[in-house]
C-alpha cells in the first residue's frame, strides 16, 4: 500500500500540445485569486466534455489550474474524439489523456463491496471510500491508525488515512423570497430551485436545498432572527440520508430567489449573487464555501470526488472533500446545507457545485463569526447529483429573481 499524495505520475502520457499556459500566477493575493478563477472557468467546462467524450473507459478529470492543464485518465486507450475537443480548447488550456489501471465504474463496484463488509455500518472501521481520479485504485478513511494496518493489502486499495468527520448543524435570514446560503433553524440553506408542476394550473413549487442530518421529514423550517424577526420559510418535506440533503417546501405564498449569500455574517460585508448553472466537483478544482455562520471561505482545493461515507448508521454517497490552500477555516459547525460554489469567468455570477455536509475535527481551525467545531477541511455532496435526485427542473437563478 502506498501513501497517497497529490502528484499524479503515470506512464505512456497523452500529451496534446497547445498554446503554452500562461506564467503561474501564485499566491499573489487577490489578483492571483482572481487570476486562477478565470482560468478555471472553461477548464471545468472542457471537463465536462471529456468526460462525455470516454464512454465506459473514463476513470476520472484532475485539474491543475495554474498550470492550465486537464489531465484525464481512461482505461483502455485514448477515448475517440478527445482529440478534436483538446485541438478546441481555448488557449492556455492543455489536455493530457493518462491510463488508468481501473476504470470509474470498476472501481465504485468495489467501493461498495469495501462500505458494506467493512464499512462502520458492518462492525468495522471504515468511514470513507474514494476512487482515486487517476484510476489507480482506491483510499479509504479510517478511524483510527490500527485501522491501517487492517486495509494494508486490500484488493484495489492504494492508500489510507485517519480522519474523524464532523456534520456541522446549526445569514440570517429575512423575509420571503429566500435566498440560498440564509441561517435556517441550526443549519444552513444551499440553493433554490423549483420542480416540474404537480398541478393543472402551472405553478412551479419553490423548494430549498438543506443538509439531511439537519432535519426530519415534517420540520418547521425558520430563518434566523434577523432585524425582520424570525419568519417560517415552511417544512421538511423530504430526506434523503444517502447524498445528506434535505428538501424544503416554501409554504404557498412565499419565494425563492436565484440568488445566495456571499461575504460575512452579519458584519455589513454580506452581499448576493445569482447562481445561473452548475460545476461538476473535479479534483484540483478550486472551490468557495458560503455557511450562514461562518460566512464564506474560498481558495479551497477539491482533494477527492465520488465518495462513499459509512456514518455507522446511515451511508452518504456522491462526497466531494476540498481542504484550504492556506490551512485556514473551510467551514463550521452551522454551515450544513449551505452553498458550495464556483465562480463564473467574470465573478459576476456563480455556478452550484454541492451542498456542506462537514469537516473534520482533526484539522481543526480558529472560526469565524457565530460558527464552532471549525476545520481546514470542507465534506460536501455533489450538487449536480442531488439536483437529479430531487428533480429540480432548473435552477430558480436561471430565470426572473423570485420564482
Amino acid at each position: 500500500m502506498r501513501v497517497v499524495t497529490g502528484a499524479l505520475v503515470v506512464a505512456g502520457v497523452l500529451v496534446f500540445p497547445l498554446t503554452q499556459a500562461s506564467a503561474d500566477p501564485g499566491n499573489g493575493g487577490a489578483a492571483g485569486d482572481a487570476e486562477l478563477a478565470r482560468r478555471q472557468a472553461p477548464m471545468l467546462v472542457l471537463a465536462d466534455e471529456l468526460e462525455a467524450a470516454s464512454g465506459g473507459g473514463f476513470a476520472g478529470v484532475e485539474l491543475d489550474v495554474p498550470g492550465g492543464v486537464v489531465h484525464l485518465y481512461a482505461k483502455g486507450g485514448a477515448p475517440k474524439g478527445v482529440g478534436t475537443l483538446a485541438a478546441k480548447a481555448p488557449g492556455g488550456i492543455r489536455v493530457q489523456v493518462h491510463p488508468a489501471e481501473y476504470s470509474a465504474a470498476e472501481l465504485r463496484e468495489r467501493a461498495e463491496e469495501i462500505i458494506r463488509t467493512r464499512g462502520l455500518s458492518a462492525g468495522g472501521d471504515v468511514h470513507r471510500v474514494t476512487p482515486m481520479a487517476d484510476g489507480s485504485g482506491l483510499e479509504l478513511g479510517v478511524t483510527s491508525q490500527a485501522g491501517m494496518a487492517k486495509v494494508a493489502g486490500e484488493r484495489m486499495v492504494v492508500g489510507a488515512e485517519v480522519e474523524s468527520v464532523t456534520p456541522y448543524d446549526g445569514r440570517w435570514g429575512g423575509n420571503s423570497p429566500f435566498e440560498g446560503g440564509i441561517q435556517i433553524n441550526a443549519c444552513s440553506a444551499s440553493f433554490g430551485g423549483l420542480m416540474s408542476p404537480a398541478r393543472e394550473d402551472w405553478v412551479y413549487p419553490a423548494k430549498l436545498i438543506t443538509a439531511a442530518h439537519c432535519f426530519s421529514v415534517g420540520d418547521e423550517v425558520r430563518t434566523g432572527n434577523s432585524t425582520t424577526g424570525t419568519v417560517v420559510i415552511g417544512h421538511v418535506e423530504a430526506v434523503n440520508p444517502q447524498l445528506d440533503t434535505a428538501l424544503i417546501a416554501v409554504d404557498p405564498g412565499k419565494f425563492v430567489t436565484g440568488w445566495m449569500w456571499d461575504g460575512g455574517v452579519q458584519d455589513g460585508s454580506e452581499f448576493g449573487k445569482p447562481v445561473v448553472g452548475t460545476s461538476q466537483a473535479r479534483k484540483g478544482s478550486l472551490v468557495c464555501a458560503s455557511g450562514a455562520w461562518s460566512g464564506v471561505h474560498c481558495d479551497i482545493k477539491i482533494t477527492k470526488t465520488d465518495s462513499t461515507l459509512d456514518w455507522g448508521t446511515h451511508t452518504s454517497r456522491a462526497v466531494s472533500i476540498g481542504d484550504q490552500l492556506q490551512g485556514q477555516l473551510a467551514a463550521g459547525g452551522g454551515d450544513s446545507g449551505g452553498p458550495v460554489f464556483t465562480l463564473t469567468g467574470d465573478f459576476s455570477s456563480v455556478l452550484a457545485a454541492g451542498v456542506i455536509i462537514g469537516g473534520d475535527s482533526k484539522k481543526p481551525a480558529t472560526c469565524t463569526y457565530v460558527s464552532s467545531r471549525c476545520s481546514t477541511r470542507l465534506f460536501f455532496t455533489d450538487f449536480r447529483t442531488v439536483r437529479s435526485y430531487w428533480g429540480l427542473s432548473w435552477m430558480a437563478g436561471q430565470g426572473p429573481e423570485g420564482l
